[in-house]
């Protein structure tokens, strides 16, 4: 199968398969800050990212991110796969004018009650 093919598949079961379902954060108190964007690739219905951390740090198919640079926040993922130390994510927003970079520090959006 492509990548873009699979990449367009991932997209379309994340949406069908009800990420909603599972929760946006995880109650994983064991996951690293030391989050990187490793790799993008940019697909028909939406740019994949690959981040540099899973399920033993902590990343769980569900949750959102924010990616960093510098210091501020440039957008938001959503996990869609979690492997044992790698994720894949779809980009959910991204400030105007900003674009995901390899090495964008990527940390779990922390819930607030």
């Amino acid at each position: 199968m492509k990548f873009s093919n699979w990449i367009r598949f991932l997209a379309v079961a994340t949406l069908v398969s009800g990420v909603g379902a599972t929760g946006l954060y995880s109650i994983n108190e064991n996951r690293s800050d030391q989050l990187h964007v490793a790799a993008i690739e940019a697909g028909e219905l939406a740019d994949l990212v690959a981040i540099s951390g899973g399920l033993q740090q902590g990343i769980e198919r569900g949750m959102l991110l924010s990616v960093f640079r510098e210091g501020r926040k440039i957008g938001e993922l959503l996990v869609t796969r979690s492997d044992k130390d790698c994720s894949a994510a779809l980009i959910t927003q991204i400030s105007p004018n900003e674009s995901l970079a390899i090495g964008d520090r990527a940390t779990p959006k922390v819930r607030t009650l």
